[in-house]
């Protein structure tokens, strides 16, 4: 088993959840090594080598179980982490504040306030970090006078301005860190859509439209579902080219995207292929259901009329319809039945669903 696994636990992160990912190994790691220095703490006191007092000893050993469980629960679970998060930082700041009034052999214990600070704006932001900061500060100062050996005035002062320092700074780099993962996120999804979208319609281009169909139908394979595909080409467009232009051409293959995606499912997969060619993959679709969506699309683009220089330009489609056949492994295999039904559209008059049974384009 690798380490990363059983520290972290299986969860696996989606895309553009870098930062998410981070805050859950950041608080994992802060929980589990709390445990275990508290734990060497107090095994150190246990045999003559630190000098602790009972209640530390007893607030120490909750803690530690308290800290255990709650990093089970955030490995288990790292949705869990708006829940976890302010529970162990609250239980730290409690095992630290008696650390404060009873181990008072300890002259350095005030350092655990500073290092608890930047552990809450990591995993719980801006406003928690500036929080827990002014908690504590205000916190060493009133109980620094109920000592029975109360820090020096420079100490406080010195403590004080240490964690308002680290504060301050953890403030705007949180804040600058934060932005600036977003702004990557931002970016590598448009350098993602670059490469799989088509730039002129939002649709996925070629290569990524074959991919997803890939898996797409070896998940059908796998659970025995149909598969149906769409093969669209939009009639006489190189006519509309010649004649309007070739913005005209380009608001025409717009119009026709969107209306095949407001057509669509949220599971269905288009694709524009070539020049004014479509295709449409249907996840868990037969020849009937197939045969209807193709039908309404060929009516809803030729309802369209897209505007073109003040004229409502006419666009027609012929679309052919395959499923997927027990025999077929290739996605390329059911392509090519649905083009054959396609071009037999075209050959019966365009603007008509042809589709693919028997072997026969019909």
């Amino acid at each position: 088993m690798r380490l990363q696994t059983l520290v972290y636990g299986n969860t696996q992160f989606s895309p553009g959840s870098e930062y998410r990912k981070f805050q859950h190994r950041f608080a994992c790691v802060l929980l589990l090594f709390g445990v275990v220095v508290t734990a060497l703490f107090i095994t150190a006191t246990l045999f003559g080598g630190a000098q602790l007092h009972d209640y530390y000893l007893l607030a120490g050993s909750i803690y530690c179980v308290v800290q255990g469980g709650a990093y089970l629960i955030l490995r288990a679970r790292p949705d869990r982490l708006p829940l976890v998060a302010p529970f162990g930082v609250t239980a730290s700041f409690l095992l630290e504040s008696v650390a404060f009034f009873f181990n008072t052999a300890d002259e350095l214990r005030i350092i655990w306030f500073a290092l608890s600070v930047p552990a809450a704006y990591v995993i719980m932001g801006r406003k928690a970090g500036l929080s827990l900061g002014i908690l504590s500060v205000l916190f060493i100062v009133f109980a620094n006078s109920r000592l029975q050996e109360p820090y020096s005035d420079n100490a406080i002062i010195t403590g004080a301005v240490a964690i308002l320092y680290i504060a301050a700074f953890f403030h705007a780099f949180s804040s600058k860190s934060i932005s600036f993962h977003h702004a990557m996120v931002e970016a590598n999804q448009k350098l993602a859509d670059m490469a799989s979208k088509d730039p002129l319609t939002g649709l996925f281009n070629a290569r990524a439209y074959y991919a997803l169909c890939d898996q797409a139908l070896n998940q059908a394979r796998r659970s025995d579902q149909p598969l149906a595909m769409l093969f669209i080409d939009l009639d006489h467009f190189k006519r509309i080219n010649d004649t309007h232009g070739h913005e005209a051409g380009d608001t025409v293959l717009k119009a026709v995207a969107a209306c095949l995606l407001d057509g669509a499912r949220r599971s269905d997969i288009i694709g524009r292929i070539g020049g004014e060619e479509f295709s449409m993959l249907l996840p868990d679709t037969d020849m009937v259901g197939g045969q209807g969506l193709a039908e309404k699309l060929r009516q809803d683009v030729e309802a369209l009329l897209p505007d073109i220089g003040g004229t409502s330009l006419k666009i027609t489609a012929s679309i052919g319809v395959a499923v997927a056949r027990p025999h077929q492994r290739t996605v390329a295999e059911i392509q090519r039945d649905a083009d054959e039904c396609m071009y037999h559209a075209k050959r019966a008059g365009r603007n008509r669903v042809s589709t693919f049974e028997d072997g026969v384009a019909a």
